[in-house]
């Protein structure tokens, strides 16, 4: 069975929108361990977030 994610990992609240083809939930990946420090392109390293969470992550103040 395939369990989609519909929450954001970080913030918890329900994904935003529906992609117009396939009707899935959409959320941003976010590499936990980055690619360019070594973390591994695998689901395990892998988080489901909403834009705002995965910018917040990558530019905002402060980081997991």
């Amino acid at each position: 069975m395939c369990i989609r994610t519909i929450q954001c990992e970080h913030c918890e609240k329900t994904a935003p929108f529906f992609r117009t083809k396939g009707g899935t939930p959409y959320l941003e990946v976010l590499h936990q361990i980055l690619l360019s420090n070594g973390g591994e392109d695998t689901v395990k390293n892998a988080i489901a977030l909403c834009q705002n969470c995965h910018r917040k992550l990558h530019f905002g103040e402060s980081s997991v």
